[in-house]
């Protein structure tokens, strides 16, 4: 019984192949084994070569994601098993990485792929392996043209969330290329999301791709194209300011992050500009309606040469208030605003406030 029980264990892995997953295969829920089974791990024969692509397509209005699960399995000191991920990044896995199945998880979100190769060697080890690939269908959302003059730029990404996807996406799209900052909020600071990607281009043609969390590492988050994409798979806010490169490229202006006003929560604010001769900006946006309420300003520099502007850090924006003569609670009838530092440090706290 044993030795049949070897033989049938080795036929069965001499007759595996290299077959791809088919566009057909492609669909909301659809669940794919690789080299077949039930997603447990599938032996191995000897000189086995093979190279996985596993794509989550998508074009201008619809797309899906993809879950994939690589249970590595390699037991041949030879074999061995290579990772390309959807930033291009490279991994080998081995006898000495993951032994007995232990899975690997990707994300691929729309308009993203990933390969695996395995590769064994000329004897027979019973090494194995096993890929797990579900399909979710994703909203592939609208492409939003960059506003000029005196507008702020802005999107909460989450709003474009809908039952039934787990990806959802939004571009934005201008004349030139874009800087953008996540807004911290008052409850909880700024989103964490590991599996959230910001595409530097459209979804059709990107330049690059990183994780949401990698991106707001680097400052000032700014792109190669004229064109940036969000993704999202969650509901938490995901507050986003934007600019033009050429509003924050004046030789005098340096950029502070922005901030999200809201309801529930106060954003206490304090700038100070530590760097003469140059400009401090924080843009401030009411991501829910008009209306956002200063109190408790506090100057604490001897001077004060500060103000609040009417939009992003531009020509067409003008000065709504001179701080150093300002008188609190001040309610700004208005959805953005920025603060615009010359000379000065001050605290203060903000919070929405709904015109009736």
């Amino acid at each position: 019984m044993h030795l049949l029980f070897i033989f049938a264990t080795i036929s069965s892995a001499w007759a595996l192949d290299c077959t791809q997953i088919q566009d057909s295969q492609i669909f909301n829920a659809s669940r794919i084994f690789i080299p077949g089974g039930d997603g447990s791990l599938q032996p191995l024969p000897a000189h086995f070569n093979c190279l996985y692509t596993i794509k989550a397509p998508a074009n201008s209005t619809s797309g899906y994601s993809a879950n994939v699960v690589l249970r590595n399995g390699i037991r041949g000191v030879n074999d061995v098993i290579y990772v390309v991920d959807l930033q291009g990044k490279n991994y080998i896995m081995n006898n000495k990485t993951g032994i007995g199945g232990e899975p690997y998880e990707y994300v691929l979100p729309p308009g993203t792929q990933m390969s695996i190769q395995v590769i064994t060697k000329s004897v027979f080890m019973n090494s194995m392996f096993s890929v797990t690939v579900e399909y979710h269908a994703a909203k592939i959302g609208p492409t939003i043209e960059m506003k000029t003059n005196g507008e702020m730029n802005f999107i909460d990404v989450s709003t474009m969330r809908e039952e039934g996807y787990l990806y959802a996406t939004v571009t934005l799209i201008g004349l030139e290329p874009i800087y953008w900052s996540l807004s911290s909020s008052g409850h909880n600071g700024v989103l964490d999301c590991y599996d959230c990607y910001v595409i530097d281009g459209t979804i059709n043609n990107m330049t690059r791709i990183q994780t949401l969390n990698y991106a707001i590492s680097i400052r000032p988050n700014d792109n190669l194209s004229n064109a940036v994409t969000f993704m999202t798979c969650v509901d938490d806010f995901f507050p986003v300011v934007l600019n033009p490169k050429s509003e924050l490229d004046q030789v005098e202006i340096l950029m502070a992050p922005s901030v999200a006003v809201e309801h529930m929560f106060a954003s206490p604010i304090g700038m100070r500009n530590m760097e003469p001769g140059y400009v401090l900006v924080q843009e401030i946006v009411n991501f829910d309606w008009p209306g956002i309420v200063m109190t408790n300003l506090k100057i604490i520099s001897p001077v004060c040469k500060a103000y609040v502007i009417s939009g992003p850090p531009n020509n067409s924006s003008t000065i709504l208030l001179d701080l150093a003569n300002a008188t609190v609670p001040t309610v700004f009838g208005r959805q953005y605003f920025s603060f615009l530092n010359v000379d000065c440090e001050f605290e203060c706290t903000l919070k929405q406030f709904k015109i009736i």
